[in-house]
């Protein structure tokens, strides 16, 4: 059993969320994506829409994808929620473990709780932005990464055009798998700014968000 994990505040969910979780779904056949939303992330402000809101969304938005289910493990309200604690528990249950996110995110792992033990837990699927030279990208990262002792080793043969590139995590059964995927270009901070100018989120979002967002007046100035 192949599991994705893709966490967030998801403040709100849009479709870049949604597009990434599919394509690594078919690159890397994952059985199941796991969205995680999280209520009080340690790196992030607090703000924005609750987390009660922020649930309803994702479960709106991924209703319609059967390889698509929400975790609950970061919702306490009260205290940050750590990647570590999440990876740990979804460990136990077996499956082999994909954690999916972005590239700025993943270059600042090392300031994450106990980053090191993440690569001995589970694969990485790390989303480069666009236009990224993959080889070059992952050059750098092998050369400049910090994670509690942890190195990366940069497989050899790889075109420069490549939509993959694979990174091995030495002394570890682990993969960071470096990709390019179609770009959508959204965030959830677009869309807030957009809500508060009273202009039109329409196919940012799955209609179901965009009907919860004006249902319950989030994001408006």
């Amino acid at each position: 059993m192949k599991i994705g994990l893709l966490g967030g505040t998801f403040d709100p969910v849009h479709i870049g969320h949604l597009n990434c979780a599919n394509q690594a779904a078919c690159r890397f056949g994952l059985d199941t994506v796991f969205f995680i939303p999280t209520a009080v992330p340690p790196h992030k402000r607090k703000g924005g829409a609750p987390i009660a809101d922020r649930l309803a969304m994702v479960k709106s938005a991924i209703r319609s994808n059967p390889l698509f289910k929400i975790s609950r493990l970061e919702i306490a309200p009260d205290r940050p929620s750590y990647t570590i604690d999440t990876v740990r528990r979804f460990h136990k249950k077996g499956g082999e473990l994909y954690y999916i996110m972005g590239v700025d995110a993943f270059s600042d792992i090392y300031s994450w709780r106990s980053s090191g033990e993440l690569f001995s837990l589970c694969n990485f699927i790390v989303v480069s932005r666009p236009g990224t030279d993959l080889r070059n990208a992952a050059t750098r990262l092998v050369r400049e990464f910090r994670a509690d002792g942890i190195k990366l080793r940069l497989e050899g043969g790889q075109a420069k055009n490549a939509v993959e590139v694979v990174m091995r995590v030495v002394g570890s059964q682990f993969t960071v798998y470096l990709c390019r995927f179609t770009e959508l270009d959204v965030s959830s901070t677009q869309i807030r700014r957009m809500g508060v100018a009273g202009e039109s989120i329409k196919y940012l979002v799955p209609e179901a968000v965009e009907q919860y967002i004006t249902r319950r007046g989030l994001y408006l100035k």
